[in-house]
């Protein structure tokens, strides 16, 4: 199995998001200060030069708290993860040359995916979750064990890993890629983590069975070439 971290290519996103995060933090500053020389030093006393002057401060403000958010986004923006690097030793004691595994996937018009496994069964989306405790999901429903009793998690990684799913599949469509079937997987790596399940919509495993539950669904069937499994890590990996 291909196990692949686009690390330069997060390190390019992240720089990317902060240099346009300071250029829209900057526009918003200025506007911001146009703002107030214009209540400062007034111009006109006509009634729409106040309207102007409450209009600029309006703009400014918002654009400035966009711009900090893309900085923010772009000093945070993870290198790796460490639980898809764990998952990409677990399925290659499974999985031979046809797969590919891209881990930590961060393109414009796809947004943030855990990992992405491609191979003759399709595309396989993971959402990994890293806590510990008992949970359970029935459906789309998720609880955790507390005490005796179960409560509502607080978390959806149903809903999650079905939003990733859909983009994913728009990302390839839209690339002329729209017959590759895409699937997804939730993978719990706390190791005092457990989960069980009761007609699931997405699958749901722990590091510890991911290879036992991937056959008894994504893997049960080949259904693509070496052609299309190519073409779809291209794009995934170009962006």
């Amino acid at each position: 199995m291909h196990n692949i971290s686009p690390s330069q290519t997060m390190a390019r996103r992240a720089r990317q998001l902060f240099i346009t995060g300071m250029i829209v933090l900057l526009l918003g500053l200025l506007i911001v200060a146009l703002a107030i020389f214009c209540y400062v030093i007034p111009l006109s006393r006509d009634p729409w030069y106040s309207t102007f002057q409450v209009g600029l401060l309006c703009l400014g403000l918002p654009v400035g708290l966009v711009g900090g958010a893309l900085i923010v986004r772009g000093l945070t923006l993870p290198s790796d993860n460490p639980a898809a690097a764990y998952a990409a030793e677990v399925l290659a004691r499974g999985l031979d040359y046809r797969y590919t595994f891209i881990r930590n996937i961060s393109r414009f018009g796809l947004g943030y995916i855990d990992a992405v496994l491609v191979g003759p069964n399709g595309a396989l989306v993971f959402y990994f979750v890293d806590r510990s405790g008992g949970y359970f999901c029935e459906g789309e429903t998720w609880l955790v064990q507390s005490g005796v009793d179960y409560r509502p998690a607080g978390i959806n990684p149903t809903r999650e890993v079905v939003r990733d799913v859909n983009a994913l599949r728009r990302y390839l469509a839209e690339r002329n890629l729209g017959n590759m079937p895409v699937y997804a997987v939730i993978v719990f790596t706390h190791p005092r983590a457990s989960v069980s399940t009761r007609q699931p919509v997405v699958p749901v495993a722990h590091l510890r069975n991911l290879l036992i539950v991937l056959r008894d669904n994504y893997l049960a069937e080949e259904r693509v070439g070496q052609s299309l499994i190519e073409a779809t890590v291209r794009a995934i990996m170009a962006g």
